[in-house]
């Protein structure tokens, strides 16, 4: 699993624990010499998660959609730019160019793209393994949603297999193979 897709907070103003989290995985990304595909803007933790990795020896991927580049907040860490129309092409780009998606801390933007990844997994267009980077139980009420909808019967009980939960980058490691 060498291309590492993170979706994460575009917020500048995040608690501490969160920004650990970003800059523990970015580290991890850089030296380990794998490759960061992401949003591609220099926001808030999403900057800070471009640059920790290039710190640290990785390459960055931007998947970059038009309003991004509209506004000028393109990311100058990017080894690659995919440029995309808009929101849900750069999803389908950052899905396709990932061996593994990670969802840091994040808003709806970040719980946006994970159900998409894992909508297409449930009916086999894209199969793309999430891991929550569950820090300070920022993902609790979403993993309790998600097994809640499946006690009711209203998504397949196995969707489970779509997704993983870690606290720290030790977990993380070793989804990824290391």
């Amino acid at each position: 699993m060498r291309k590492i897709g993170v979706f994460l907070s575009s917020k500048t103003d995040v608690p501490a624990v969160f920004r650990q989290a970003v800059e523990d995985v970015g580290a991890w990304i850089g030296c380990t010499g794998r490759t960061l595909v992401y949003g591609g803007a220099r926001k808030g933790m999403m900057e800070v998660l471009a640059q920790t990795v290039k710190r640290n020896g990785g390459r960055v991927f931007g998947v970059v959609p038009q309003i991004i580049e509209d506004r000028g907040l393109v990311s100058d860490t990017l080894d690659v730019t995919f440029r995309t129309v808009d929101l849900n092409d750069r999803k389908a780009v950052m899905n396709r160019e990932s061996d593994l998606l990670v969802a840091l801390p994040g808003g709806v933007g970040t719980l946006d793209e994970v159900f998409t990844v894992m909508a297409a997994a449930t009916i086999g267009t894209a199969v793309r393994h999430v891991v929550f980077y569950n820090v300070a139980g920022c993902w609790d009420m979403t993993i309790a949603a998600i097994e809640d909808l499946a006690a009711k019967g209203l998504i397949d009980d196995n969707l489970s297999r779509l997704y993983s939960v870690v606290t720290d980058v030790a977990g993380l490691a070793r989804l990824a193979g290391d």
